[in-house]
């Protein structure tokens, strides 16, 4: 309704003006840039009418089958580089375990005890960078590629809490066939972490080797969340870092919990 009011402004405007009995350069160019501002503001508002229409889509039959399909709006898409939709928020608290990585694979691990015991209490915010859409066995997945950073408070058993900062890359995984019930999403990647000290259960298992305070990085974090209430999600998490034969031999990992609210999927 809106746009044809305008539409009819506009013809109404212009009969105005064909009726006019001033031909004077300056009445001309008042006529035409009149004539351009009305016309930016008609197709402003057609524009307005088909967006949302664009930005809708049906949900992928392969996932939630024929009888369940449904039109939803899209919420993959990459917003503007400055909109809050592009950027995730994460807080949890991580254990400290005694394990190695191997042993925490095959469901051995426990967590660290006496004076190496502790928590990690992580702030993450992430900032989605891209979204990749690559095709596998002929079906489309999506993919956001994200630039996190983590701000950790390291509470050891006996030591005064300190400072862990770590960065770096991740992939966010959201394609999976049971996202109608369950939404869920796989994160991982690769960066770099540096701890104003060395974690006391590095210490303990590698007591003859010197340590360093800078440690590659690598997440694995699964997202789980209600498919109706998708931007609150419940965080699921392992971190690992390690000097990788690197900067040292041997690292730490950390098992824990978090909530994540992603704007971008409400």
């Amino acid at each position: 309704m809106l746009s044809q009011f305008r539409l009819l402004v506009v013809t109404e405007l212009s009969a105005f003006l064909e009726r006019s009995g001033s031909y004077s350069f300056a009445t001309d160019v008042k006529k035409w840039l009149l004539v351009l501002w009305i016309g930016k503001f008609v197709l402003g508002a057609s524009a307005s009418d088909v967006q949302p229409n664009a930005q809708e889509k049906s949900v992928d039959d392969s996932t939630n089958g024929p009888a369940s399909a449904v039109i939803r709006p899209e919420t993959n898409a990459v917003p503007s580089w400055l909109g809050l939709d592009r950027w995730s928020f994460q807080a949890g608290v991580g254990f400290i375990t005694g394990s190695t990585i191997d042993e925490i694979g095959t469901w051995q691990s426990e967590l660290a005890r006496g004076k190496s015991s502790g928590e990690i209490y992580l702030f993450q915010v992430s900032y989605k960078a891209a979204r990749l859409d690559p095709t596998l066995f002929g079906h489309r997945v999506a993919l956001d590629l994200e630039l996190p950073l983590v701000l950790g408070v390291v509470d050891e058993g006996e030591s005064q809490p300190f400072m862990q900062y770590s960065g770096g890359i991740a992939l966010r995984w959201k394609t999976f066939p049971w996202n109608r019930r369950l939404y869920t999403n796989l994160e991982t990647g690769f960066g770099l972490t540096y701890s104003q000290h060395v974690l006391m259960t590095e210490r303990e298992r590698h007591p003859d080797r010197d340590r360093s305070h800078l440690e590659f990085y690598w997440p694995v974090q699964l997202m789980l969340a209600h498919p109706r209430y998708r931007d609150h999600q419940l965080v699921l998490f392992l971190h690992h870092h390690s000097g990788a034969g690197v900067f040292h031999r041997g690292g730490a990992n950390t098992l824990g919990i978090g909530y994540r609210y992603v704007p971008g999927e409400r």
